[in-house]
Order: structure tokens, then sequence, then C-alpha cells
């Protein structure tokens, strides 16, 4: 773990607040239409009975697994969180055409979604800056005592 006295790059403190920010959005938009979000995962998933504290469940487990890339990042600079961080924004990045496609028909497009996604790529923009690259390539530097 890296001292949290230990000054972070802003473009590593900005991941964290963007990636943060994008999954409390995600959080709090499903909680604000939990119907909808049962009926969703009921059409995807549907040989699981979503009731709403299943679906209450999964939303904040969600929220929970987006902290551990944060805490990976932030507190020990762990090369292998950014390169999950950016595979799992492509896989978000995959729905944006169909998004496109909706609102090029005039559908709405849930604004949360929008802003989770921007904020997402933000993020993993943020992890690929020079001060990023020499915030995990001084992680090498770093001599981490069993005991000290």
């Amino acid at each position: 773990m890296i001292p949290l006295s230990r000054a972070r790059p802003l473009s590593i403190n900005a991941f964290a607040a963007a990636f943060l920010a994008a999954a409390v959005i995600a959080f709090l938009d499903g909680l604000w239409d939990i119907p909808a979000q049962q009926a969703m995962l009921s059409a995807n998933v549907p040989d699981f009975v979503w009731s709403r504290d299943a679906v209450i469940v999964l939303l904040s487990a969600r929220l929970s697994i987006a902290l551990i890339p944060i805490a990976m990042v932030w507190l020990g600079a762990v090369n292998f969180a950014r390169w999950m961080v950016a595979v799992l924004a492509l896989g978000k990045l995959i729905n944006v055409p169909e998004a496109v496609r909706l609102f090029a028909n005039g559908e709405r497009i849930d604004p949360a979604w929008i802003a989770s996604i921007t904020l997402g790529v933000l993020a993993v923009t943020m992890l690929f800056t020079p001060a990023s690259n020499r915030w995990f390539a001084r992680r090498e530097e770093i001599n981490p005592a069993v005991f000290e």
C-alpha cells in the first residue's frame, strides 16, 4: 500500500473522482426506478426472480465492486487495475451505437447513463496520462517491507 501521505498526481485523483461519480450515478439511477430495473433484469435474466430486494442487492454490489479498482489504483498503484478498468469501459461502450441509433430515431436516452459512460471514459483517459504512467512506474521503486 502506498502511504496516504504520499501525494497522488492530479490525474490519479481525477480518475478516482470520475470513476466513483460514474458508479454512484449508476447506483442512484437504478434506485430511482426499481420497477424499471426489475423489468430490465427480468428480461435479461429470466431464470431469476428479481424482487425489489434482489435489485437493491445487485445495485449495491455493483457500487461496491467499482470501489475495488479505485482502491487498487489510488492506494496501490496496481498496473493491472488500470487495464481492467479500460477493458470494462470498452464493454460499456458497446452500448453506445445502440444509444446513438435510438437518439437518431427520436427516442429519449437516459441522462444518467450518458453521464456515467462519459465519466467512465474520462476516468480511463486519466489512467493513461504521462503523470499516471509515472505514478504506476514509481510503484516498483517502493520497497514493501513485511515488518517495519
